[in-house]
């Protein structure tokens, strides 16, 4: 009986330990499992790398307060969590502590954080019956040596790892490459007022430039950008941008092939020789058409009935929801759909000598082309198909790797130029990189994706992947009009026919049962 008794109190003694160890183990030895498609609640090798490379301390004060309404209690605590994977990552560099400013012998007072540019936030709250206004903080600031980088609000987790580690890229970067966005012949050159945020973001990590096409405002610019111009170019602008590209720099054409009018829902075709001289590094744009494709995005309609305006939602074949991505090009790995506007097919040129390509975008099998288009009204424009109708999948994005011929290589038509140069380059000396996208409009609303193609064209993979994590609703596939009227008749009339069988079939045995007495 006493064996018995010292042996309970050594299993008593030996659980307390046991549990001690094991809180001792989770506590210093953190780790989360994410079960989430892309892992978007987890530290990214990117993030890691950059982190885990740190030659100098970085310092993140979390100016957050200790009592926040229920629905953003959540956001707290993933931030807590995704700071301590940030620390582990980097071996002890980076540290963190969480400051709210509310409370009474607080390290950072109310005055420091708005100085710092934390402001805080007013949260409406019903307590004892009343609805009260009470503020709070949500927000980081990230010290490394006599700079600071400030993540004012966070309000959504969704980009919270871009933004963190962004920010640490901004702290620990040298000097910010610079983008060149070519503003002639009414190209799109992100000053639009839809941009404002985006270019904010973007401004962050990189210069960004509105180049001219001249030998001198192309010398300082690491990547090019040539959106949706409607105009013909010169012979000597496309003589520069001809000898940008062989230099080895980087150049991303997003180039529609219609003037879209969304206000009247009129196209009219664009005659540029950007189609020519894009052709001549092996890629062709259609010229017969947009794409159309039943797996595409829903637009607001609004409609007059005399004193009565009438809003309805309807598909838009002409914004096509493009999910055929190629999941191994850093570019559009983590990018699980993106609308592409008023797109046009592109076509491969045969016989491209030391030139590789990667299909990146191509819409799905319901799509085909739509020829001789002037109103792309969804509401009037007859979408259905037949026999003769060209069908997809098309090509919508491409890149060009290799060394290309100089587009002006020969003699006679250089010297029509009557340039006075040094030096030009007739083939590429190093491998050069070509993006072409054939839609431009895309640009002012998929930022996500807008936002990849600059860092992959600048050659910052990491943020690339990074970006794109987060959740995006997959598209649903069309489901033939045969089938939904199936499933009508289904639900309608065999389940019910089903029950009421179940129940003559019950009646049924339950009057012939046979009593024995």
């Amino acid at each position: 009986m006493k064996i018995n008794f010292q042996q309970k109190h050594v299993t008593i003694i030996f659980s307390i330990i046991a549990v001690i160890l094991l809180n001792l183990i989770f506590y210093f030895g953190f780790f989360r499992l994410d079960l989430t498609k892309g892992k978007i609640y987890s530290l990214s090798k990117p993030s890691k790398k950059l982190v885990s490379s740190l030659d100098e301390p970085i310092y993140i004060r979390a100016i957050f307060s200790k009592v926040l309404p229920e629905q953003f209690k959540f956001i707290r605590i993933y931030v807590e969590d995704l700071l301590k994977e940030y620390r582990q990552a980097s071996r002890g560099k980076l540290k963190f502590e969480f400051i709210d400013p509310l409370q009474p012998n607080a390290k950072i007072s109310q005055q420091e954080a708005h100085s710092m540019g934390i402001p805080p936030i007013e949260f409406s709250v019903v307590e004892r019956d009343k609805l009260e206004v009470k503020k709070g903080y949500m927000g980081l600031a990230l010290l490394h040596k006599d700079k600071k980088e400030i993540i004012p609000v966070i309000n959504n987790i969704e980009m919270l790892e871009y933004d963190i580690t962004s920010a640490i890229k901004r702290l620990t970067i040298k000097q910010k490459k610079v983008l060149g966005v070519v503003n002639v012949h009414r190209c799109d050159s992100l000053t639009n007022e839809d941009y404002r945020e985006f270019k904010e973001h973007i401004q962050k990590l990189y210069d960004i430039k509105q180049v001219e096409l001249s030998s001198t405002s192309l010398q300082q610019i690491d990547a090019l950008l040539v959106i949706s111009p409607k105009e013909n170019f010169d012979d000597k602008e496309l003589f520069f941008l001809d000898q940008y590209i062989l230099s080895g720099k980087p150049c991303a054409f997003l180039i529609d092939r219609y003037n879209i009018n969304i206000q009247s829902f009129w196209a009219t075709k664009i005659y540029s020789n950007i189609f020519d001289f894009i052709s001549h590094y092996g890629v062709e744009f259609s010229t017969e058409g947009l794409i159309a494709d039943y797996q595409c995005q829903k637009v607001s309609l609004r409609t007059q009935h005399g004193f009565l305006v009438m809003e309805s939602i309807v598909d838009y074949p002409f914004i096509p929801i493009i999910t055929n991505i190629n999941k191994n090009h850093p570019l559009t790995k983590n990018i699980s759909q993106a609308a592409l506007p008023f797109c046009s097919p592109l076509k491969i040129k045969s016989g491209l000598k030391d030139i590789t390509y990667s299909i990146l975008m191509e819409t799905s099998k319901y799509s085909f082309l739509k020829k001789d288009v002037f109103s792309i009204n969804p509401m009037t424009v007859n979408f259905k198909t037949d026999k003769s109708t060209q069908k997809g999948p098309f090509i919508v994005a491409v890149e060009l790797k290799g060394k290309f011929p100089s587009y002006f290589s020969d003699d006679d038509k250089f010297k029509k130029l009557q340039l006075d140069i040094p030096e030009r380059i007739k083939e590429s000396k190093t491998e050069s990189r070509i993006l072409v996208f054939s839609s431009g409009f895309f640009a002012q609303r998929e930022f996500t994706l807008l936002g990849n193609i600059i860092d992959y064209l600048l050659q910052e993979y990491e943020i690339v992947s990074i970006r794109s994590k987060k959740v995006v609703p997959s598209a649903m596939k069309p489901v033939p009009d045969i089938v939904k009227i199936l499933y009508r008749y289904f639900i309608t009339f065999f389940l019910p026919a089903i029950v009421i069988f179940a129940g003559v079939i019950k009646w049924y045995f339950r009057k012939t049962k046979v009593v024995v007495i």
